[in-house]
């Protein structure tokens, strides 16, 4: 008897390790630390109106565990909507969580979701605008890579985290965009990989949607001065501290783009990926922090552009 109660309890026990009241990371995921504050949606929300999005939330700390989709959280404050954690593996240090967001807002104002993972918790808002607000013009939909699209009337303020969508030889070898590179770069010169890394960041621009020219033409700030359609930055056209980028050249990639120290994977240069394979030559590439577009190399025609303002290019912002 003695030898089965134990048994009983050995079974019993077994049981109750099981459960998990977090079930999305399946007791193996931990990360150290939470930013709801960062968090970003894809796209607005306004009452009434049926919303189907997705939540992007930074964590850092992450362990590298596998875990699994979450359970449905409703909101509160504004009601009528579900957020679901989309299951993937976590980065080994700072990432994003992807959640699922789904249902119809009630009202105008704040839509809270309280989230809970790896041991972790913040309270993550949505602002829900109310029928008849300011529309997000079509033309941003065109910035597929953005984490979130944001629009108030006047600014519109874009999220990424300069993933490229194409592979480079700076992924890390475990990242399935990984690819070695040895060849020639943008200029014919040989391939030099630097010693950086991409590296997930949390980055917002936020642009004027009605854009004035500077009569002053001041000089581009260094870093990051825009937006690639896939969600990459784009910097001016010198290397760090202002110096031509002479020597930096060769350490472009296999589609012209490199990290800098911190692993913002950035543009000097065309975008290769997206003029030869995402677009053409001529296509809207991205946008710039004072709101005017950029876009590729060549005319409609694929003929060389001619003057400042040539068609639809805009050479000096």
């Amino acid at each position: 008897m003695k030898l089965i109660h134990l048994f009983l309890f050995n079974l019993l026990f077994l049981f109750a390790c099981k459960k998990d009241n977090n079930p999305a990371d399946n007791g193996t995921a931990t990360i150290s630390a939470f930013a709801c504050a960062s968090g970003s949606f894809s796209l607005p929300a306004t009452a009434g109106v049926a919303y189907s999005g997705t939540a992007t939330v930074p964590y850092s700390g992450g362990n590298g565990k596998t875990y699994t989709a979450g359970s449905a959280i409703s909101s509160t404050g504004v009601t009528g909507l579900t957020l679901t954690l989309q299951a993937g593996t976590l980065v080994s240090g700072t990432g994003n969580l992807s959640y699922s967001v789904s249902g119809t807002p009630s009202t105008a104002g704040t839509a809270t979701f309280p989230l809970s993972f790896g041991g972790q918790s913040c309270s993550l808002a949505l602002t829900v605008n109310p029928v008849g607000g300011p529309t997000l013009p079509a033309v941003y939909a065109k910035i597929y890579g953005a984490t979130s699209i944001t629009f108030d009337g006047t600014w519109v303020t874009i999220k990424c985290n300069a993933l490229p969508d194409h592979k480079s030889a700076y992924y890390p070898a475990a990242n399935p965009l990984h690819e070695n590179y040895s060849g020639t770069t943008f200029g014919g010169g040989t391939f030099a990989i630097n010693p950086n890394m991409i590296a997930t960041q949390n980055i917002t621009l936020k642009i004027p949607v009605n854009p004035a020219l500077n009569a002053a033409h001041s000089a581009t700030p260094m870093g990051v001065i825009g937006v690639a359609i896939n969600g990459v930055p784009l910097f001016n056209q010198y290397a760090a501290g202002g110096s031509p980028l002479t020597g930096e050249i060769n350490s472009f990639d296999q589609w012209w783009g490199h990290p800098q120290m911190s692993g913002i994977y950035h543009y000097h240069v065309e975008p290769l990926y997206l003029t030869s394979v995402k677009t053409s030559k001529w296509a809207l590439m991205g946008f710039l922090l004072d709101g005017f577009p950029v876009y590729g190399p060549k005319e409609e025609n694929n003929t060389d552009p001619t003057g400042c303002l040539s068609r639809s290019h805009t050479c000096d912002s």
